[in-house]
């Protein structure tokens, strides 16, 4: 059988607030928890210490008293108007900012149609020689050449650099491949990397 009381009992137990045959439910239990009566006597004597040193009752303010401040106040409001501000002056920015942005934005609409309806390209031409790119080789003596082959095919030549041999497999510098649950069949184990053939 479950004697042990409910927190709802058991505090108000605490704060001296039951009666009658919930009080005697609960002290028949408490005199077998001697932490529980500890606990009791500690809010006790908190208690005490708290009433002590504040008074039990303490007058309100007279109302009177709250009204004459209050028109106070009012009065002296009323009496001391706030200087208000000059006039301000409409200002040579207010209506020089949003012009000079309308402007920017009509020459820069401007000079893109120009630069666009003539079809001029940004890219500086190598002397007469088209429009073929300028490469960037960040080591000495390599040459670069760029051929246009028929259709969408790029060829890029690399003059000066080491050939790269045929034994090479770039499937394992190029990639690197993560073994998932999909990839393997049943009892056929992960599948090795893709080789690639030319």
């Amino acid at each position: 059988m479950n004697t042990t009381p409910d927190e709802v009992l058991l505090a108000l137990w605490l704060d001296d607030e039951l009666q009658g045959e919930d009080l005697a439910k609960v002290e028949s239990w408490a005199l077998t928890q001697p932490d529980q009566i500890a606990a009791r006597e500690e809010i006790r004597a908190w208690r005490k210490t708290i009433a002590a040193a504040l008074p039990a009752v303490e007058e309100p303010p007279y109302p009177d008293f709250f009204n004459s401040r209050i028109t106070k106040e009012i009065r002296a409001m009323q009496a001391t108007p706030e200087p208000s501000a000059p006039a301000a002056r409409p200002s040579l920015w207010r209506w020089l900012f949003p012009a000079t942005a309308f402007a920017g934005m009509a020459l820069a609409f401007w000079v893109g149609t120009k630069t666009h309806s003539t079809g001029s390209s940004t890219v500086a031409d190598n002397g007469g020689a088209g429009s073929t790119p300028v490469w960037y080789i960040p080591e000495q003596g390599v040459d670069a050449q760029w051929v246009r082959g028929t259709g969408t095919s790029t060829v890029i030549l690399l003059n000066g650099v080491n050939a790269i041999p045929d034994s090479m497999d770039f499937t394992e510098t190029a990639m690197i491949q993560h073994a998932k649950e999909s990839d393997s069949t049943a009892g056929a184990g992960s599948p090795g990397p893709t080789k690639i053939s030319r």
